[in-house]
């Protein structure tokens, strides 16, 4: 038997983490989706990633990479598949200084982000980012969907990612950045993971910075004055983060300011940043079940400290569930006097409501930077206008996710995504089959190619 150079590299690899194949279950955060693949693997290294892919035999089509699972949506799923989880692959490997004189810090996919704020903090550095959950891996949020209202960038994670390291469908690894490949990178950060199994990055970083917020609670007499507030609020300040109780017409309000340089939380701030900070990780954690959020004013601090780690609930457990939908800024009012519309109407007819509804705003770069999916429109604001619950397997939940979805969508013309937004059909996102490779590709992103 003649065996070439190339089959005898495959043969004699093999993969030194954790390898399942005994057919058990894998639910995601929010215990709302569950799958079983056929195998579920750990790699240590990035030649376990590559045994992994190039062996079809052992790890069947899909591959699947995951990192904590946090999406809301059927991403996770991949029944007989192989699921390949990143979260050995956590190394923060140190800060450099690339070829355009930027300085950067290389991380590995699987790091979360939690981990690596704190330990940029420790070195005086930070990525202009302050995301709401740090459980998430810098591996899914470089390729895949986020926002936060930034104080000074854009709102998005992967617009601080400038270069990637990746295996692809042959199990080769690869290399991309935005000085040497330009729209091809542009392109793989918009993939979701069905261009390749990222394994590294590179993420432009700076200076830590402090923030300022003053967090208050305002009442509207209808949904076009909320509308008015929420942007008259915005224009106050240099971030805006908003939770609206729809249904009563009332807005708890976090506006922030930028409060110069620093990279720890001054003494002067305390305790009331540190119990705003886990009251708020607390009402995030349980959906915004109730109860009454402090309400303080002048607070400075981190803003690496207010990137918040979430227990894994119980099934019994109140925990956080959501829909998202990006709209460019002008359509804010329409979009809250038709989202009032339908839920009062829903209310009516079901006594239900959403426990509130996430508004962020997010700055749009130049369309070649953001080829696809949200945030793909050009340059410009967008924001979200997000329902919200605490039990994602409320039958009536799911009716309102399911319902509002052709109102968001169709009739305003909303972006969704497929991590963040659940109960989407055909043709309610549409990702570039070129993005896609076969090896990666689950039946769940293959309904949406075109």
């Amino acid at each position: 038997m003649n065996i070439n150079s190339d089959e005898l590299e495959i043969m004699t690899q093999f993969v030194h983490g954790l390898c399942i194949n005994d057919g058990r279950e894998f639910s995601n955060w929010g215990l709302s989706r569950s799958t079983r693949p056929a195998v579920y693997v750990e790699p240590l290294s990035y030649a376990d990633v590559q045994a992994v892919v190039r062996d079809t035999a052992q790890f069947p089509t899909p591959v699947r990479p995951i990192g904590a699972m946090l999406s809301v949506t059927e991403t996770v799923i991949n029944d007989g598949g192989t699921l390949l989880c990143t979260r050995k692959l956590d190394a923060i490997l140190g800060l450099e200084t690339d070829s355009c004189g930027r300085q950067v810090v290389r991380v590995q996919a699987g790091c979360r982000l939690k981990k690596l704020n704190v330990w940029l903090q420790q070195q005086g550095w930070e990525i202009p980012f302050q995301a709401e959950i740090g459980e998430a891996t810098i591996g899914s949020v470089a390729i895949g969907d986020t926002k936060e209202s930034s104080l000074d960038g854009p709102g998005y994670f992967s617009s601080h990612v400038v270069a990637v390291l990746y295996i692809d469908e042959y199990g080769t690894l690869r290399i991309l950045s935005d000085q040497q490949d330009g729209a091809a990178f542009y392109e793989f950060k918009c993939s979701f993971g069905l261009s390749g199994i990222v394994v590294e990055c590179l993420i432009e970083v700076r200076p830590a910075s402090l923030c300022r917020a003053n967090v208050a609670l305002y009442a509207y007499q209808s949904p076009q004055a909320l509308a008015e507030g929420i942007l008259q609020l915005r224009e106050q300040c240099d971030a805006l983060l908003a939770v609206v109780i729809l249904h009563q017409l009332v807005c708890f309000a976090e506006q922030r300011y930028q409060a110069g340089a620093g990279n720890m939380t001054p003494d002067s701030s305390q305790p009331h940043c540190e119990q705003y900070r886990l009251a708020k990780r607390l009402a995030i954690q349980h959906g915004f079940d109730g109860g009454d959020l402090p309400r303080p004013q002048g607070i400075v601090f981190s803003r690496s400290d207010f990137v918040n780690e979430y227990w894994r609930p119980a099934k019994t457990e109140n925990r956080l569930d959501f829909q998202y939908y990006e709209h460019d800024i002008g359509m804010l009012e329409r979009v809250i006097n038709e989202s009032y519309r339908f839920t009062k109407a829903f209310q009516h007819n079901t006594g239900f409501v959403p426990t509130g509804w996430a508004t962020y705003f997010v700055h749009r770069p130049e369309k070649e930077r953001k080829p696809f999916g949200i945030y793909s429109g050009g340059s410009g604001i967008s924001c979200s206008f997000d329902p919200i619950y605490c039990n994602p397997n409320e039958p009536l939940w799911q009716r309102f996710a399911k319902e509002y979805n052709r109102v968001a969508i169709d009739q305003l013309g909303g972006n969704p995504s497929p991590i963040q937004t659940q109960w989407l059909q055909p043709g309610d996102i549409c990702i570039p089959r070129k993005l896609a490779r076969e090896r990666f590709t689950t039946p769940y992103y293959e309904q949406f190619l075109m």
